[in-house]
């Protein structure tokens, strides 16, 4: 019995000195910071990394507070995705223990839940879908002027002009859609190499903004007063040819 109670105490004292965090995220590329709590130990360091890459040797010592030891890991260390177990050692002078502290390192810096997946799978369905259905309703409007056999203008058809303002509204959804897709892939991909294509896309895009918008908008307004002169001939009864 004596012996039981010899052996459960001695058990009690060496339990491991480190209380190693639940696996949580990181965002790429940051400083990373994170504590331990000991209740017997004096001095705790950290010794290595274990990265998708492989290990990474490092020395530092925790700052001790109380019970706490805080540790600051250079951000050079985190530019992969994958996870990243943290060694420490503890000890109380005399016994030394070792415990793991991991981290999955991806582009956010959290988790994305099954819910928050299926949110941004489905905003990525609804702008694929309302481009081809901007362009399945540009297709059923008139291209130009109503006019007769000879090819004179008969009539003004103002509603042509709404294509333009298509054209605009599906170029922005095509760099939602770009945005978007990057961010999926930078949160769903390991490789970040597709991520990084569709992002510069979007960039290009995105640079090229005020351009289509200026052009389109001063199209729209030249052919508006174009067909204004072209309305003014028909109320006093000319009839030019062409196909404006």
């Amino acid at each position: 019995m004596k012996k039981c109670l010899i052996i459960i105490t001695l058990a009690l004292l060496i339990l491991p000195l480190v209380t190693a965090l639940d696996y949580k995220t990181h965002k790429q590329d940051t400083d990373l910071a994170f504590s331990i709590t000991s209740n017997n130990a004096t001095a705790c360091n950290l010794t290595k990394i274990n990265g998708p890459s492989g290990i990474i040797l490092i020395s530092q010592d925790g700052t001790k507070n109380s019970q706490t030891f805080n540790f600051t890991i250079d951000k050079g260390n985190y530019s992969e995705f994958g996870t990243y177990c943290h060694n420490i050692e503890c000890t109380d002078g005399v016994n030394i223990e070792s415990g793991d502290v991991c981290y999955e390192v991806n582009y956010y810096g959290k988790e994305l839940t099954q819910s928050q997946s299926t949110i941004y799978l489905g905003l990525l369905g609804i702008l694929i879908f309302t481009l081809f259905a901007t362009f399945f309703g540009m297709g059923h409007l008139p291209k130009s002027n109503v006019q007769d056999e000879y090819g004179r203008i008969m009539s003004i058809n103002y509603l042509k002009h709404f294509r333009l303002v298509l054209w605009l509204f599906a170029y922005f959804m095509l760099v939602a859609i770009m945005y978007l897709s990057s961010n999926i892939a930078f949160a769903f991909l390991s490789e970040q190499l597709f991520a990084k294509i569709l992002f510069a896309l979007f960039a290009i895009l995105m640079g090229f903004a005020p351009i289509i918008v200026i052009v389109l908008m001063l199209s729209f307004f030249v052919q508006f007063f174009h067909d204004k002169e072209f309305q003014n001939m028909l109320n006093r009864g000319i009839f030019p040819e062409g196909n404006l």
